[in-house]
């Protein structure tokens, strides 16, 4: 006996249309992001005193930043900290997460 199931166009549709922030929930930056959340909040729109939201910025701007903290081009140290144990991937991930998870929509350089 052979049963044809209908493809699930409205699952399919709805995961198309979901919105950037639902789309962060399921990328693998989320879990690695979560140690940055304490400063930044779970959407990266709370910004530490001083510094400016990570939120919604594009991904790149955000490789660009945090490499800089790694390689100590800018200080912090709270950020070198969290940046010791991430590869490049990680880094990746993480501003994939919070590029999708905001709302801002300038970023600083």
């Amino acid at each position: 006996m052979v049963i044809k199931m209908k493809a699930p166009l409205p699952f399919l549709l709805a995961g198309l249309l979901a919105s950037p922030a639902a789309m962060a929930d399921i990328l693998p930056g989320a879990d690695k992001a979560f140690q940055c959340t304490a400063c930044h909040g779970p959407d990266g729109m709370r910004a530490p005193p001083g510094q400016l939201a990570i939120g919604g910025r594009p991904a790149e701007v955000l490789v660009t930043i945090l490499q800089d903290y790694r390689h100590l081009r800018r200080i912090n140290p709270a950020m070198q900290v969290l940046l010791l144990n991430m590869s490049d991937q990680d880094i990746e991930d993480v501003a994939d997460y919070f590029s999708l998870s905001g709302t801002t929509t300038s970023a600083a350089k």
